[in-house]
């Protein structure tokens, strides 16, 4: 089946406009390169956009673009804002602290000098604090002005202990000082000398052996003694009677039954005799200011040469010890 074309019509050849031949688009990198080597690149202000390009007929210029946020030197770009400084509060929480320990540690005499250097310290530190709160470099005025008020009570707390640790050392030494002072009999005890003799040390016979607390104790001279048929304890070939007579200078009641008597003889011991011609032993409690006499026999191996007495009031008295010759 053949197709029929519509005819074309042709304007007519006085009236047709002669035909350019196309142009090829130029690329915009291309002209801005050019552009850019050719002419320097105007000064845009902020916000404006790229004016049109000249030779372009309705080619619209390119939108401005806006600063970065935040760089300096930008138009219209705040800089960037300073981190606070911290406050520096260590000096006076330290200072407060030490103020602390050394009244805990000054509550110990002892440890007074303790109290002093913890205090001294934290003084020093406390100070630091407090000047820095008012150059408001710290926060904490209170907390440093506490520290160094407790500081100086630490300080004040240990010069205080070691006082008192002084006048108890010094106390101490006055009393081991006074141990084995010599304590003078009230008077003298008829039949005898009347003096006295250190509790530390042997006195003769007749002379009377003073304790600290006051109790007087006096042996006289042994004198020869014939025992009874009955006696017991007389195992030797000669015997001897020795007074003791005890005096209580004390102010207390003083019990004589744990009193005890030992004589020896030329260094050998003495049997003690007991005989009913002696008498019991005392057995009463000695009121303060009274005195008791109390005799004791002993069987010896020698008649003559040195003899010694000793006594013990009780087990809180040491011996008392008497000399001489037979």
């Amino acid at each position: 089946m053949t197709t029929v074309q519509p005819p074309r019509h042709r304007a007519p050849a006085e009236t047709s406009a002669p035909v350019e031949p196309p142009t090829m688009p130029i690329p915009r990198a291309a002209l801005d390169a050019a552009r850019a080597a050719a002419v320097p690149a105007p000064r845009m202000a902020p916000g404006s956009g790229m004016p049109g390009t000249p030779g372009m007929p309705g080619t619209p210029g390119m939108p401005g673009t806006p600063g970065m946020p935040g760089t300096p030197g930008m138009p219209g770009t705040p800089g960037m804002p300073q981190p606070p400084v911290p406050p520096r509060n260590g000096l006076g929480i330290a200072g407060l602290v030490l103020g602390l320990c050394g009244l805990v540690v000054g509550l110990i005499p002892l440890f007074g000098i303790g109290a002093i250097l913890l205090g001294v310290v934290g003084l020093v530190l406390g100070l630091v604090g407090v000047q820095r709160a008012r150059r408001r470099a710290a926060t904490n005025t209170r907390t440093a002005v506490s520290g160094v008020v407790a500081c100086v009570l630490a300080v004040a707390l240990g010069i205080t202990g070691m006082v008192i640790v002084a006048n108890a050392v010094t106390q101490l030494g006055e009393d081991l000082s006074a141990i084995g002072a010599t304590t003078p009999a009230a008077s003298g005890t008829p039949g005898t000398s009347g003096t006295s003799a250190p509790a530390t040390s042997a006195v003769g016979f007749g002379q009377t052996f003073t304790y600290a607390d006051g109790l007087a104790v006096t042996v006289d001279r042994p004198t020869a003694y014939d025992p009874s048929s009955y006696a017991a304890g007389n195992t030797n070939p000669h015997a001897f009677q020795v007074t003791v007579r005890v005096t209580n200078n004390t102010g207390q009641a003083f019990d004589p039954t744990l009193l005890s008597v030992a004589m020896s003889t030329a260094g050998a011991p003495a049997s003690q005799v007991f005989d009913s011609e002696m008498g019991l032993p005392p057995q009463n409690q000695l009121q303060p200011g009274r005195s008791l006499t109390y005799d004791v026999a002993f069987s010896t191996t020698t008649d003559a040469g040195e003899a010694q007495v000793d006594v013990v009031p009780s087990f809180d008295h040491e011996h008392a010890v008497f000399t001489g010759s037979l």
